[in-house]
């Protein structure tokens, strides 16, 4: 019987006393993310010159395909140069998680940066991949103020200049709120709030 394994996210492997294999998986965490490149590694016991992979490594599940599964199927090729399937694993796809809205560095809840423009979405130590795997870009901002009416938005990730000028001038220790709409890794609109 031949052993297959296709592991995403977590792999671990050793060899035991006397070059006995071992393999520890965690076969619910079989999961892909719209629009991340998730890494699959995949190895066969058998004596195969190659091990075909039936989708590219790393795999970018497309968008819109969350709900679904995406079957990876492993060929074996051995020393006749016969192809010998191996199996099949299925991968959930899930939509990949929202980004955290920073300001110049300062995470959602923290003080305002008021020196400084620079919006940008990006995933913290909280998703289940590496967080640099995920590429945002910002298309247009709101801001608006506790206690004041109307909104001062823009376009792109640097706040303007006349929209800094006009937070600075505002007195007290309220709140501003910050929406940016944004694309890449994924799609949508963030809000975080900052103290003034």
């Amino acid at each position: 019987m031949k052993k297959v394994n296709v592991i995403a996210i977590l792999f671990f492997s050793s060899f035991g006393a006397w070059g006995q294999e071992f393999l520890i998986e965690t076969p619910e965490m079989l999961v892909l993310y719209e629009g991340i490149p998730i890494e699959l590694k995949s190895w066969a016991t058998g004596d195969y010159k190659k091990v075909n992979m039936s989708v590219p490594s790393p795999y970018i599940a497309p968008e819109g395909s969350a709900g679904k599964e995406i079957a990876v199927s492993l060929t074996g090729i051995d020393k006749k140069g016969i192809a010998v399937s191996l199996g099949t694993k299925m991968f959930l796809v899930k939509k990949a998680p929202k980004p955290e809205l920073v300001w110049s560095g300062v995470e959602d809840g923290g003080r305002a940066n008021k020196s400084s423009s620079a919006l940008a979405c990006r995933y913290g130590n909280n998703v289940p991949f590496s967080p640099s795997k995920g590429k945002f870009e910002i298309l247009s901002y709101s801001i608006t103020v506790d206690g004041l009416k109307g909104s001062m938005d823009g376009v792109g990730s640097l706040i303007s200049a006349s929209h800094l000028s006009a937070l600075k001038a505002v007195e007290g220790t309220g709140w501003i709120t910050v929406n940016v709409k944004y694309t890449g890794s994924g799609n949508g609109i963030l809000s975080s709030r900052f103290q003034l």
